[in-house]
């Protein structure tokens, strides 16, 4: 008998064979069919033996799946440990991309150009900024495309930094790249070494920078520097040559003071002493007033006027001081007027005093400059425009100095050897002050032969045709035998060569003069002298300067003549002067005709 036993998942577990049974058959067959039973032996032995068999393998087989079980345990293991290895190397690597998008997005947001370069000068990347300054794209680069953007000074620069690169690891330079506009910009070029891990060289980088505003600003400093050098070394020439002018006519007025002194003079010699005093005097304060002018002119401190100006009086002024400049340099020069305007139609609407000192500035120079021959004065109307012409056969000027001679105190020949007398400003203001009048100068000149000036202004005709009169500078007194012995004045001045120059001066009209040294004190005299009949002030003095006594005055007394004297007066100072409540103003150094004149139209007659 054979027993199997099973559990409940199928799999056999046992096998039992009972011997009885195959013993009972053994029996009952052995009288019938002994070959059958001796097969049946067989078989049922094969079949124990199978049977033995089957249980081996499915116990080898079970020890398998027990091991595979194991295995596949373990695989499950390792493979969870991939999955999650796995997932840490996607958000590494994702980490990583967000770093290179970073550093990339750093990069292109760069102004300057940036590329790198394998080893054999090959180019493997580069930003956005760098095709943007070489005037390139990606499709159109190309070694020799680069190369033929850069300058011509610069056409070895491929070769040159390679052959750098190799030798020092880095390279700089500045190159001028052509743009698509035809204009060059300037680039600042560093190039430097890029090594592996090994330290074997993998490529080169190269920035590319953007310097052409840097550039253009430091070729403006070295100019402005060179500027502010030539600057100084003009003032420097400026200050000894006005040293130079200024004592120059100073010594002929100390001089020829001294010599007024001598008892062994005639009347006739005195006079050309005096003649001679007077003249460098009025040198001298023309020197002092073209410094002022200039400076402000320079800083638009002048206004231009517009008044009427008969053109021909004014032209025949300027004329006979030209003369007298002349006779006083003993030059044999011809002056010639020519003009197509007559008295009536030559009435414009002008700055006199500024178109005067033009014209003086431009006749003085015409005769210091010419020694033996003409100059000629002209004025025509064209358009809308009043010209006027100084030609002179004089010693000319060279081509190459012509663009320089209205240039603050520049003169074509300067040091101690310059033969001419002259600060240098002279045709500076003559320039500025057309410029301001609406005009414009050019010169036309050859060395030897002699200059022409030409200068316009707009020919605006007044109001009236008959002639103006010209105005004259100098004021001339109402009347010489004046008598003012019945009328007192005061004169108020810090300093005492003044006080003792003005009583000089009024000693013949016989007034009575009464003088204070500071404000405080002209305040008080005034408070305890009811019967003044003038008041002579100085404005600049210390404690209490001339204009605010000027209005401790006006609280006392508000007809009180005052006149005011001032050696620093400009067309504002006059507004000024007259607004704190002076009636008139003179301005230094005082002449005894001005001083007189003025004077006669406050004093009241007794």
């Amino acid at each position: 008998m054979i027993i199997f036993a099973y559990q409940s998942d199928g799999k056999v577990y046992n096998l039992m064979i009972c011997p009885g049974i195959v013993l009972i058959g053994y029996k009952a067959l052995n009288g019938v069919m002994p070959a059958v039973v001796g097969m049946l032996v067989v078989v049922c032995t094969a079949f124990v033996y199978i049977i033995f068999s089957l249980q081996k393998k499915q116990k080898e087989l079970l020890d398998k799946i027990t091991e595979a079980e194991k295995v596949s345990h373990g695989l499950h293991d390792r493979i969870s440990e991939l999955k999650e290895l796995l997932g840490r190397t996607k958000n590494s690597l994702k980490d990583e991309t967000k770093t290179l998008k970073f550093f990339k997005s750093l990069i292109e947001s760069a102004d300057d150009g940036i590329s790198f370069y394998d080893t054999e000068g090959n180019l493997k990347y580069s930003n956005s900024a760098f095709f943007r300054l070489t005037g390139l794209d990606s499709n159109s680069y190309s070694v020799q495309a680069l190369s033929s953007r850069i300058h011509p000074e610069k056409q070895d620069y491929q070769a040159e930094k390679f052959r750098n690169l190799n030798e020092t690891g880095h390279y700089e330079s500045e190159l001028r790249f052509l743009q698509k506009d035809g204009n060059y910009i300037c680039l600042s070029t560093r190039s430097v070494v890029i090594r592996d891990e090994d330290g074997k060289t993998a490529g080169f980088l190269t920035v590319f920078r953007d310097i052409t505003e840097l550039r253009k600003e430091h070729e403006d400093l070295i100019k402005a520097n060179l500027e502010a050098e030539t600057s100084i070394k003009l003032k420097s020439a400026f200050l000894a040559n006005i040293s130079h002018e200024i004592r120059t006519p100073l010594n002929s007025v100390v001089g020829f003071a001294n010599l007024l002194l001598s008892e062994d003079i005639n009347k006739e010699v005195r006079e050309e002493y005096y003649e001679h005093i007077t003249y460098n005097s009025e040198k001298l304060l023309q020197i002092i007033g073209d410094i002022i002018d200039l400076s402000r002119l320079e800083s638009s401190q002048i206004k231009i006027s517009s008044e009427e100006v008969a053109v021909g009086e004014l032209v025949k002024e300027v004329i006979e001081e030209a003369r007298q400049v002349i006779r006083r340099n003993e030059k044999n020069i011809s002056l010639n007027v020519i003009t197509c305007l007559d008295e009536n139609t030559d009435c414009i609407m002008s700055d006199r005093v500024w178109l005067k000192r033009v014209l003086n500035h431009l006749m003085d120079n015409a005769i210091k400059f010419t020694l033996d021959g003409t100059v000629e004065l002209s004025y025509y109307s064209r358009n809308d425009d009043l010209f006027f012409k100084v030609k002179d056969t004089g010693i000319g000027i060279n081509k190459e100095n012509l663009g320089r001679i209205f240039e603050e105190f520049q003169q074509e020949i300067d040091g101690h050897h310059r033969p001419f007398e002259g600060l240098g400003i002279g045709l500076t203001l003559v320039r500025e002050v057309i410029h301001r009048m609406g005009g414009k100068i050019i010169v036309r000149s050859e060395k030897g032969i002699g200059s022409v000036f030409t200068f316009s202004i707009p020919f605006i005709r007044a109001g009236r045709s008959e002639p103006v009169t010209a105005v004259t500078e100098k004021l001339q007194p109402e009347k010489t035998d004046i008598d003012w012995s019945s009328s007192k004045c005061l004169l108020v001045d810090d300093n005492i060569d003044v006080l003792t120059y003005l009583k000089k001066i009024l000693v013949d009209t016989g007034i009575n003069v009464i003088t204070a040294s500071s404000g405080a004190s002209a305040i008080e005299t005034i408070r305890n002298t009811p019967d003044l009949d003038l008041i002579l002030l100085d404005l600049q003095m210390p404690e209490i300067n001339g204009l605010d006594v000027t209005r401790e005055i006006r609280k006392i007394s508000s007809t009180l003549p005052i006149i005011a004297q001032t050696a620093y007066i400009f067309e504002e100072d006059k507004d000024s002067i007259l607004r704190a409540g002076c009636d008139a103003c003179l301005i230094k150094p005082i002449l005894k005709e001005n001083l007189i004149t003025v004077m006669s139209s406050f004093i009241r007659k007794k």
